[in-house]
């Protein structure tokens, strides 16, 4: 009990900001330490690799209906998708990521320091299609979901090692996270309110997941969506949920959304990568 109090106020007092606190000199490793000791002893029994499952870890019924749905996953079919859309232009992508489908989802998100920004994953593809003469996928959903399913798909097992060693990374790991502890919207919330101090609470019928593990299962089955779509278009729907326009901050893509994907990548470092998943 000591300890989960203790932690609790180291976390509070890591989360808690002003409105530029993001530009605080803060370690981004003891920052990350801090968060997953605080989540993790909400939880104490669950294992480091599990937080990959989501909200499902805190609920036993709730786990086995998951299981269940993987034994055929409805996915399958997308990830099939994905890997006809690379050898249709398979020669344009091996040019932008190599020939080794499995090497390249690891990759991202990233802080190029050339560019001065975070790169992740649908952007680089899209990027690449740009840069070939091909018209870019739609965000969110459709086929830069399924190409990307199709990535995640081959490096599955693979760890989640994101970096920060420049000054740039550093200030966009701050940005991240000031858009995840920052209340917004209506309902006065903030990413962090739910997915740090209240995860594994119920929220209506729902359970709220943690942050530690949100980028490892992406793309995603949504049986609410009753298609994929990608990590960009889950945080469009969370923060519509908080009746806050996502696009004051430039909605997917946006340098808020890719700051904010770097940021809780970087959280889940160690995790093993999950996608595509299903989720309620």
């Amino acid at each position: 009990m000591k300890k989960t109090l203790l932690l609790t106020a180291l976390s509070a007092g890591a989360l808690t900001m002003a409105a530029n606190a993001y530009a605080d000199n803060v370690d981004p490793e003891k920052d990350r330490k801090q968060l997953v000791d605080f989540i993790m002893a909400k939880a104490p029994k669950v294992s480091f690799e599990d937080y990959r499952l989501g909200a499902y870890i805190y609920n036993a019924d709730k786990r086995a209906q998951y299981e269940a749905v993987n034994e055929f996953p409805p996915y399958l079919d997308a990830i099939d998708a994905g890997e006809a859309l690379w050898e249709k232009d398979k020669a344009v992508y091996e040019k932008c990521f190599g020939s080794d489908v499995s090497k390249i989802r690891p990759k991202y998100p990233y802080f190029d320091d050339k560019r001065g920004e975070v790169v992740t994953l649908e952007l680089a593809i899209n990027e690449c299609r740009q840069n070939a003469g091909l018209k870019p996928f739609k965000w969110g959903t459709g086929d830069i979901a399924r190409l990307s399913a199709y990535l995640a798909y081959n490096a599955r097992g693979q760890k989640i090692n994101v970096k920060i060693d420049s000054e740039g990374a550093r200030k966009a790991y701050n940005e991240g996270r000031y858009l995840f502890t920052r209340p917004h919207g209506q309902l006065n919330l903030s990413c962090a309110k739910c997915h740090a101090y209240n995860a594994g609470r119920r929220a209506r019928a729902n359970i709220l997941s943690s942050a530690l593990g949100h980028t490892t299962h992406f793309p995603v089955w949504r049986a609410k969506w009753n298609h994929l779509g990608t990590l960009h278009k889950r945080y469009t729907g969370c923060m519509k949920n908080m009746r806050w326009d996502p696009k004051t901050v430039g909605g997917a893509q946006s340098e808020a959304f890719r700051n904010l994907e770097f940021f809780e990548a970087y959280l889940s470092n160690g995790l093993p990568i999950d996608g595509p998943d299903y989720r309620e």
